[in-house]
């Protein structure tokens, strides 16, 4: 039931407040929602359904939104929801609700992080009187919302980081398959993680970003349960939906050569130039690096010619263009390069490799953009799979 600390105890009316924001909020969620409803002998705080989902809450109310309150009182929470969603004569899924006046994002994260650590199945929620709301757990993404002071700040991640293959969501999954690729064809750390925390240190992302990543990955059968490490498993699977997820189309802008030129070798030149004008010159140059088939034949791999090369850029900037000897002027009739602004800019420009001073896509970047491609990039996809990213594919059922 609702409880808090004797020392930061908050008035009856207040707690009563908190659990009505809650119960309106499911509600105005699209959930149907039992107050305090007897659950196998025991009285439970919330009991929350849509669809299949069943959730028992068990709430705690502190008057502090200090780290060094709240964890007690989430650590029982949690305790309390599990033993009441057991004694349940219906299938139900425990979560732990923590509330408090204010929660700040970096107490947010303290709670995340200490989730991650010791208890990284159970379902959560922390919400306080200013109107942040963040939910983990199955079907509960859509819940979360932040005020909008919040939300400019960033310091959370947004509801949507919760999908499998959101931008830094693949960035990590890069650094978690690292260790099957060649450190040539693919820049990221390559160690063991025991822990979201770990995952997050390493890949430079926040605690949240990663546990919610781990999370998911657990969820879906993609993370050994036996081992005490992030490994991965049943890749097969997880590289299928990897590429399924990279098949919509990918906007190009095709582009001339100012001055005409035949010379294979103009556009990784170009690249070259722009990088060291940005060193020499002391300028943050948008991100660019060689992609697709022109990334694949860098690297040995290359398959299939006499397509006009492509490189990605962080951002469309026709100064940036005309300094590279790039215009869009004509074009599109006779391109003879190609642009792309991806979508996923971290998990692209994260993990670029050098080869002889240009910057290039990594091989599982390739793998991914070339397979979709309408010139035999299915053909390319396999060459990169057999001979590059093997190791990944061959695991023992």
């Amino acid at each position: 039931m609702l409880t808090s600390r004797s020392n930061s105890l908050p008035a009856p009316r207040e707690v009563k407040d908190y659990l009505g924001l809650l119960a309106d909020h499911f509600r105005q969620n699209g959930w149907r929602v039992k107050v305090s409803p007897s659950v196998g002998g025991r009285s439970a705080d919330l009991a929350v359904s849509r669809g299949e989902l069943r959730y028992i809450v068990e709430m705690k109310v502190s008057s502090e939104g200090r780290r060094d309150r709240l964890i007690p009182l989430l650590s029982q929470a949690i305790l309390q929801a599990r033993a009441i969603a057991k004694a349940s004569s219906e299938p139900a899924v425990p979560m732990a609700i923590i509330a408090a006046p204010v929660i700040s994002p970096s107490v947010a994260e303290g709670l995340m992080r200490f989730l991650a650590e010791v208890a990284p199945d159970a379902a959560t929620g922390i919400i306080d009187k200013e109107g942040f709301l963040h939910f983990v757990g199955t079907g509960l993404e859509h819940l979360n919302a932040a005020p909008s002071r919040r939300a400019r700040r960033q310091k959370l991640a947004p509801p949507d980081s919760a999908y499998l293959f959101s931008d830094l969501n693949q960035w990590m999954i890069k650094v978690l398959l690292a260790p099957f690729v060649a450190e040539g064809l693919l820049r990221a750390p390559r160690q063991e993680y025991r822990n979201a925390s770990e995952l997050a240190s390493a890949a430079n992302v926040s605690v949240m970003s990663s546990f919610r990543l781990v999370r998911q990955l657990r969820l879906e059968g993609f993370l050994d349960s036996d081992s005490d490490s992030l490994r991965l498993v049943r890749r097969k699977e997880l590289m299928r939906r990897w590429q399924a997820a990279n098949l919509r189309p990918v906007p190009e802008l095709p582009l001339r050569w100012i001055i005409p030129t035949k010379d294979e070798r103009r556009l990784p030149s170009a690249l070259r130039a722009l990088q060291v004008h940005s060193q020499e010159e002391n300028k943050l140059a948008p991100r660019a690096c060689l992609g697709l088939f022109a990334a694949a034949e860098s690297f040995g791999l290359g398959f299939v010619h006499g397509v006009p090369p492509c490189f990605y850029i962080e951002k469309l900037d026709r100064a940036v263009l005309g300094r590279m000897g790039l215009s869009p002027e004509g074009a599109e009739h006779r391109p003879d390069v190609y642009v792309r602004v991806p979508a996923s800019r971290e998990s692209v420009f994260r993990a670029v490799v050098e080869r002889d001073g240009v910057l290039v896509s990594d091989i599982l970047q390739v793998w991914l953009d070339v397979s979709s491609h309408p010139v035999r990039g299915e053909a390319q996809a396999d060459e990169i799979r057999r001979h590059a990213l093997a190791s990944i594919f061959e695991e023992k059922s």
